[in-house]
């Protein structure tokens, strides 16, 4: 009975710890071996944010219509209006 905790055990550490391994290592050998690379990316600039809502306004339009935003499907209109 022993030996079967044991081996459990030994299983779910090894298991944590090769996951958590794998999920630090990129990081861990970015900044060891290629220091280059580890800086911040540029943030957006307030024009692009404000050129992105305004597309997204455009492409939502279709839901303004509708109460609510409930989408409905042309099948679902055509049995309601019969």
């Amino acid at each position: 009975m022993y030996i079967q905790t044991t081996t459990l055990t030994i299983s779910v550490s090894l298991s944590a710890s090769v996951s958590l391994g794998m999920l630090y290592m990129p990081k861990v050998y970015i900044i060891l071996f290629h220091p280059e690379q580890n800086v911040p990316k540029r943030k957006r600039s307030l024009k692009a944010v404000v050129t992105a809502a305004t597309m997204s306004n455009k492409f939502t339009q279709k839901g303004g219509f509708r109460p609510n935003g409930e989408a409905k499907s042309e099948l679902c209109e055509n049995l309601e209006t019969q």
